[in-house]
């Protein structure tokens, strides 16, 4: 059986346990997801569709925005996703500098 972890609730996306191929079946927990692509162990498949300009979470956190429509069972990955990891830094910088006023 194929696997992916999803860490958290809030999480759009899983983490796939080894190499999945388009067409196959991978569990989710109490879920199952088909692939839409060939998928590397270690990458990510979507657990709800997206579209573009939506925020990737991963482990309950933001890791990135979406800059492409995705539907559940897609591979997630740099052709998808926009870093935007200056953005979110300056956010949370933002807010700790708040929270210490």
């Amino acid at each position: 059986m194929l696997i992916a972890l999803k860490m958290d609730p809030k999480d759009t996306v899983a983490v796939v346990t080894q190499d999945v191929k388009a067409g196959q079946a991978v569990q989710i927990g109490q879920e199952s997801v088909v692939a839409n692509q060939d998928i590397n162990a270690g990458h990510k498949i979507a657990v709800v569709d997206g579209k573009s300009g939506d925020m990737v979470y991963k482990y309950g956190k933001v890791i990135g925005q979406l800059s492409a429509d995705v539907k559940v069972g897609d591979w997630v990955h740099t052709h998808n996703v926009l870093d935007i990891t200056d953005e979110l830094s300056q956010e949370y910088m933002k807010n700790y500098r708040a929270r210490g006023k």
